[in-house]
């Protein structure tokens, strides 16, 4: 996958000029607590019943934590998810021959469909040091939270009656359900506190049901179990925030 080896270059990039970066005399808090603020981006490719609806998409990442002095996590993230691959077409019954809609005006319209979601969650996480000298290591989380997605409707010119004006509710698919987020990956403490990032696998099941009563385009009542699930990767900066602690000055 293109975008994965450019995520892993970029990495690459970081880890090698954040080891370059701690060749410098710096002051660290070694043993102390953390409160971190994060903000990234990703990508996910889907499973399940997910991939039925949708391609793969991208995501913004805010996330806050806080690592004890025995380095446990405790935390929330926010996903924000996007995409434009809607494989499902629920404008199908209003196609020409051609493929196309029309508009009220006859014109042939511009709709667009596009994946939109989210996830929110808490849980709990750990992290294992690579050595005493360091905060940096291995971050395991599980986070517990709530999934939700739905199509959203570009309609460039407005003039596609069935779904404007709150219509587009019988079209629009709306599946939201209680999720597990496991992820695992790489977090870099610097030592000069300057560069702090981590590099993130995710795997997100999402036990959901679609919110509206039936769909518009088919007259059948919406599905009231599905299984959604998201196999991703990303990269968040964090700004941590060392809450005193035994320092220890680090030669190189």
């Amino acid at each position: 996958m293109n975008l994965g080896k450019i995520f892993l270059l970029f990495f690459s990039a970081i880890f090698g000029f954040s080891q370059i970066n701690a060749q410098v005399d710096s002051t660290k808090y070694i043993n102390s607590s953390i409160t971190s603020f994060g903000f990234g981006m990703g990508a996910d490719l889907p499973g399940g019943d997910l991939s039925i609806r949708y391609g793969s998409n991208l995501n913004f990442t805010l996330q806050g934590e806080y690592i004890t002095s025995a380095n446990w996590i405790f935390g929330s993230e926010l996903l924000f998810i996007f995409g434009a691959n809607v494989k499902e077409d629920v404008l199908a019954p209003f196609r020409t021959s051609t493929g196309v809609i029309l508009g009220d005006d006859n014109q042939i319209a511009d709709v667009f469909l596009r994946q939109r979601g989210i996830f929110i969650g808490a849980g709990i996480g750990r992290l294992i040091q690579f050595n005493r000298e360091s905060r940096s290591g291995i971050k395991f989380n599980l986070h517990a939270g709530i999934l939700q997605h739905h199509i959203r409707f570009a309609d460039e010119r407005n003039s596609v009656a069935q779904i404007r004006a709150g219509r587009h509710i019988g079209y629009d698919r709306l599946t939201r359900g209680f999720s597990l987020k496991e992820s695992i990956g790489y977090k870099h403490l610097s030592h000069d506190r300057r560069l702090n990032f981590e590099f993130m696998f995710d795997f997100i099941q999402g036990f959901t049901s679609e919110v509206r009563a039936f769909n518009f385009d088919t007259g059948l009542a919406s599905i009231p179990s599905r299984l959604d699930l998201m196999f991703g990767i990303r990269i968040v900066w964090n700004l941590p925030f060392y809450h005193g602690g035994s320092e220890a000055a680090i030669y190189y």
